[in-house]
């Protein structure tokens, strides 16, 4: 367009100089008809001049067009492959919480595929009761206050591998070592103090429901191993499984967030055996866990929790031996504290509820990641 205009002005330029008059020689009369006009002709050659000239300003200051933009992709729903990894980033930032990695603890979340958990632990276990009994002195019924007093101490090594398929493989190696003194009427004591490894226990978990779905579910089949043989007697069962047992457990988790309520039931089988040529039957044990885990901050959480297990008695030979059932209770409480994006620091206590259990238990833990 500013070409065309160029172009025009330079032809009209080149016309004015064509009618332009000429200078009059000597011996010429110019006309004046002639001179005048010319000199119209000559000022609408110049208004013509300075329009054109005016309009080419105007162009020459106008802006440019900017060139056209690219066509934009049209918006879709179709998930691209940096979603996905985002995505996958944000739920490792998730399992990362005190609430997801308490949850992992209580058996109602599975690491994911080849993440390994190392849990160092430690217990301490006390149990006091005192009462009266018939002794024999020089041959003599004598009645006697008795104080019996049951110290424990467990160390152990949890380690937890996140399998493929949603399942996870669990294993418990414990050491305890067990103080029982008795004192009667302050006259006299005794005292033993016994130490080995406990049971031994291999587990594989399976996610049976995900815990996106509302009410996650987790199915786990676990064997116990007894432990050493030091540990056979019914006071120290707290601490190691006398026997060999199948048990088989369901854990569900129901999230209300910043709450979780979690809930197991489970059902131990122990193993007949032999024994000195008598048959040994255990009673089957029936356990029932309830409590809740509360988020106080992303780094940071309460656990409540309420366990009950109903043992069977045991048999002898088909005879049923008084008293070597019962049931058992504890009510416990803890923090979980996010130390770095891998370690994470439990701290727990319990209190007895039953006769059968201890009075009381403190606790550590260390899960660590990798």
């Amino acid at each position: 367009m500013l070409a065309s205009r160029m172009v025009a002005l330079t032809m009209e330029l080149l016309l004015l100089m064509a009618l332009a008059p000429r200078p009059v020689l000597a011996h010429e009369e110019p006309s004046g008809a002639t001179v005048v006009e010319l000199q119209a002709r000559i000022d609408t050659l110049e208004r013509r001049l300075a329009a054109i000239e005016g309009a080419a300003k105007s162009v020459l200051a106008a802006p440019l067009p900017s060139p056209p933009r690219p066509p934009t992709a049209p918006q879709t729903d179709i998930e691209q492959p940096g979603d996905r990894a985002s995505q996958a980033a944000s739920a490792a930032d998730d399992m990362m919480r005190a609430l997801e990695r308490a949850l992992v603890r209580e058996g109602g979340l599975l690491l994911p595929p080849s993440v390994v958990e190392l849990e160092p632990r430690w217990n301490y276990l006390h149990r006091a009761s005192t009462g009266l009994e018939v002794l024999s002195a020089g041959g003599q019924p004598q009645l006697a206050q008795i104080d019996r007093r049951w110290e424990a101490q467990q160390a152990a090594l949890g380690i937890r591998v996140g399998l493929p398929l949603q399942t996870q493989l669990d294993l418990l190696l414990p050491y305890a070592s067990i103080r029982q003194q008795q004192i009667a009427s302050g006259a006299f004591s005794s005292s033993e103090t016994v130490s080995g490894f406990g049971g031994v226990e291999v587990g594989l978990n399976g996610q049976l429901l995900p815990a996106s779905a509302g009410l996650g579910m987790v199915g786990s089949l676990r064997w116990i191993e007894p432990g050493s043989a030091v540990f056979e007697r019914g006071e120290v069962h707290p601490v190691s499984a006398p026997y060999q047992a199948l048990q088989a457990s369901l854990q569900w988790v129901k999230r209300l967030d910043p709450v979780v309520f979690v809930g197991a039931l489970s059902y131990a089988a122990a193993r007949s055996q032999r024994i000195a040529g008598h048959a040994i039957d255990p009673g089957d044990t029936v356990g029932l866990r309830a409590g809740a885990i509360i988020a106080l901050s992303p780094d940071i959480s309460l656990r409540l929790a309420l366990a009950l297990a109903h043992s069977g008695s045991t048999r002898i030979d088909g005879t049923r031996i008084k008293g070597s059932g019962g049931i058992s209770g504890e009510f416990s409480s803890g923090f979980s504290f996010v130390l770095s994006p891998r370690v994470l620091l439990g701290v727990e206590a319990g209190i007895g509820l039953t006769t059968t259990s201890p009075d009381f238990r403190v606790g550590l833990s260390l899960p660590i990641r990798f």
